[in-house]
C-alpha cells in the first residue's frame, strides 16, 4: 500500500515562479498537489484522516497532515508532516517523543509515492496483478481504473482493492478496499514550490528520533537449531518472558500480524537456573544441557522462540520496557523498526488498541 500514514502538516513555502527573482534567488519546482481523505475501518469503527500530498513526479513527496487530537485514536494532527527526497525519509510529529524520525534508504514499501506509472516498481507494489477496468471521470480528470490483488509485499495493501490513477500523470486519485479507502478531494497540476519543501535535513538543535539499535543475538532455539536476529530482517516484534507469558502475548499478536509474519513475531524465553541446579553456566556443555532442558519444559510455540539464559540477550528489551533485571514478568515486547532500531517497547499490560497502534508504526 502507499505510505499514506506517514506524516506532514506545515504549510509549503511557495517561492516565486521559475525564472524570477526577489532578492536572493530561490530554486523552485513544478509539482502536483492533491488533497486526500483516508478512511480506515477497524473493529467496526471508522477513522478519518485528511492530508495533502505535494509530489515532484515519483521522485520526491511531501505529505502534510490535518486534524485535531482524538481520545480514541492517535492520528496525525495539524503540524505533522513527512518528506521523502528519494533517499531519506524524514518524519515530524509534534506530539511524538521524540518528534523527529529520520530513516536513510527505507524499504520500498515505506516510500510515500503517489505518482504511479504503469509498469514501475511502485505501481506493481501498489497494484499487484493489475487488471485494467477502463476509465472514469474523477475531479474533472480522466482516470484509469485497475483491479488489484492483495499484496504480500511489505507496504502493499493486504486485501484486493480497486485503484484509479490520473491518466495524464499517474497521480493516485482513488484507492478503495474493504478496510482502507483513499480518495482525492481536490487536485492541482500547476503548482510551484520552493525546493526546500523537500528538504530532509534536521532543523538546528533537533534530534533524530531513531531509537537504540538492537544488539545482535544468537540463541538455542526451542525445538532445536538456533534463533539469530540476523535471520529475521526487521520490522520485527520480539516477545521476552517466561513460557506462559510468551504464549499469551503471541496469541494476542497473531491476529494483528497476519499470523506472526507481517511484521514477523519471534520470542526470547527467559530461562533462569533453579537454586538446586548443579551445573555451571561457565561450562559450555552445562549451558547447552540447561538450554535443552528449558526447551523441553517449555514445549512448542507458534512462533520461533530462543532460549535466553538468565535473560542476558533480552536485557536491552526488558530494560526499555521498564522491567527489572532477572525478572520474567511482566512480559516485554519490543517493536523493531526497519532500520534495526528499537522503535518502542511495552509490556503485556498494553491494551489491544495500543498494540495495534505500535504495530502500525512498523508498517
Amino acid at each position: 500500500m502507499l505510505l499514506a500514514i506517514s506524516s506532514c502538516g506545515q504549510p509549503v513555502r511557495q517561492g516565486p515562479p521559475a525564472g524570477t527573482t526577489t532578492g536572493a534567488v530561490k530554486q523552485t519546482l513544478d509539482v502536483i498537489r492533491g488533497r486526500y481523505i483516508m478512511i480506515m475501518r477497524q473493529d467496526g469503527q471508522e477513522f478519518r484522516q485528511e492530508y495533502e500530498v505535494i509530489a515532484d513526479g515519483d521522485r520526491r513527496t511531501r505529505i502534510n497532515y490535518f486534524g485535531k487530537p482524538e481520545t480514541d485514536w492517535e492520528k496525525r494532527t495539524d503540524g505533522s508532516w513527512t518528506v521523502w527526497d528519494g533517499q531519506v525519509l524524514l518524519d515530524y510529529n509534534p506530539n511524538g517523543e521524540p518528534a523527529y524520525t529520520r530513516v536513510d534508504d527505507p524499504d520500498a514499501g515505506k516510500q510515500p509515492v503517489y505518482v504511479l506509472r504503469r509498469g514501475s516498481p511502485h505501481f506493481r507494489r501498489a497494484c499487484p496483478d493489475a487488471r485494467r477496468l477502463g476509465t472514469q471521470a474523477l475531479l474533472g480528470r480522466t482516470a484509469v481504473r485497475y483491479a488489484c490483488a492483495a499484496s504480500t509485499d511489505e507496504g502493499g495493501m493486504s486485501e484486493p482493492h480497486e485503484m484509479s490513477l490520473d491518466q495524464a500523470t499517474g497521480l493516485l486519485l482513488k484507492d478503495d478496499g474493504a478496510s482502507l479507502s483513499i480518495a482525492a478531494s481536490e487536485v492541482d497540476f500547476d503548482r510551484t514550490v520552493d525546493v526546500d519543501a523537500f528538504s530532509t535535513e534536521l532543523p538546528a538543535g533537533a534530534q533524530d528520533a531513531s531509537g537504540p539499535r538492537l544488539e545482535d543475538f544468537r540463541l538455542p532455539r526451542v525445538g532445536g537449531g538456533e534463533l539469530a536476529l540476523a535471520d529475521y530482517p526487521p520490522p520485527l516484534v520480539i516477545v521476552v518472558g517466561d513460557a506462559a507469558g510468551i504464549r499469551e502475548m503471541v496469541a494476542r499478536l497473531l491476529p494483528m500480524t497476519q499470523g506472526g509474519v507481517r511484521p514477523r513475531v519471534i520470542g526470547m524465553l527467559v530461562a533462569i537456573p533453579p537454586p538446586d541446579w548443579k551445573g555451571s553456566l561457565l561450562n559450555p556443555a552445562d549451558a547447552t544441557s540447561f538450554a535443552e532442558e528449558a526447551s523441553k519444559a517449555a514445549g512448542p510455540f507458534s512462533v520461533p522462540v530462543g532460549v535466553d539464559i538468565k535473560g542476558a540477550a533480552g536485557y536491552q528489551i526488558s530494560q526499555a520496557a521498564g522491567i527489572e533485571a532477572g525478572q520474567t514478568k511482566p512480559t516485554a515486547i519490543a517493536f523493531v523498526a526497519s532500520d534495526g532500531t528499537m522503535a518502542l517497547a511495552s509490556t503485556d499490560a498494553a491494551t489491544g488498541a495500543k498494540l495495534r497502534e505500535l504495530i502500525d508504526t512498523l508498517q
